[in-house]
């Protein structure tokens, strides 16, 4: 990106996190480490669930997840994600069960925990001496008190001056109140803020529609027209701003 031919006010950047800052490096594993254990949580109450099963109800409630996130603009939370699945299943679990089900639902990323952007850390300490930051994040299965631990354990939190979840607010990208929540816990107003993701949709047509400023974050060359400020392939090049 030549930045001289392309000139930005900008006092403060947002980022998403899947996909951009951290990739989920091992995607199945984490859905069936928390299928086993959750099948083996309910097989010690005499309910016998196979993993096949529990994965077929992970992919339904997942694409109900998507939905609401991309149709209505809103959150199917994780709590409204394991019940679905006890219905599912026909399943009425006495609260003591029901929140073990939930950690072994949402927290399997403990275990097996995302890959974060070559050279985050480096970059994130460069930009923070010039911009405000945040991470704007639509959540899944995985709430945001996990995600938020996680960056906390690799040192990334300190960085950010917010982190924003959908499961916390009820709204989803690319929902424009989600983005204006971020803008106001920033104290910055939208024109001189730029959210940087790698979904042409989400990130990039919520933050416009927010009247953020939208880098798309695309590092493997996609070929698509996508309306946006700025494409980068790389979130060093975030580093050439002038």
């Amino acid at each position: 990106m030549n930045w001289e031919e392309n000139p930005l006010d900008i006092r403060a950047l947002t980022f998403d996190f899947w996909n951009t800052l951290a990739i989920d490096s091992k995607p199945a594993m984490v859905r069936e480490l928390a299928a086993e254990r959750m099948t083996t949580e309910l097989k010690k109450a005499g309910i016998e669930i196979s993993n096949e099963d529990m994965f077929i109800a992970f992919a339904e409630c997942r694409s109900i997840c998507y939905s609401y996130q991309e149709d209505k603009e809103i959150d199917f939370v994780p709590k409204e994600q394991l019940d679905w699945i006890l219905k599912y299943f026909k399943i009425e679990a006495p609260q003591d069960m029901w929140n073990r089900l939930f950690i072994h639902y949402t927290t399997s990323l403990f275990d097996i925990p995302p890959t974060f952007t070559e050279g985050l850390a480096g970059v994130l300490e460069k930009l923070k001496q010039s911009y405000k930051l945040a991470v704007i994040c639509n959540t899944g299965r995985t709430p945001g008190w996990v995600v938020r631990k996680i960056l906390k354990d690799y040192l990334l939190e300190q960085y950010f001056d917010a982190l924003v979840f959908s499961n916390e607010t009820g709204i989803a990208k690319p929902n424009p109140a989600i983005f204006e929540i971020t803008a106001r816990l920033l104290n910055t107003k939208p024109p001189l803020i730029m959210h940087v993701g790698d979904d042409p949709t989400t990130d990039v047509g919520g933050a416009l529609r927010a009247g953020f400023r939208a880098g798309w974050y695309n590092p493997i060359g996609i070929e698509k027209d996508v309306e946006c400020d700025i494409i980068i392939e790389s979130l060093d090049e975030l580093l050439e701003i002038e």
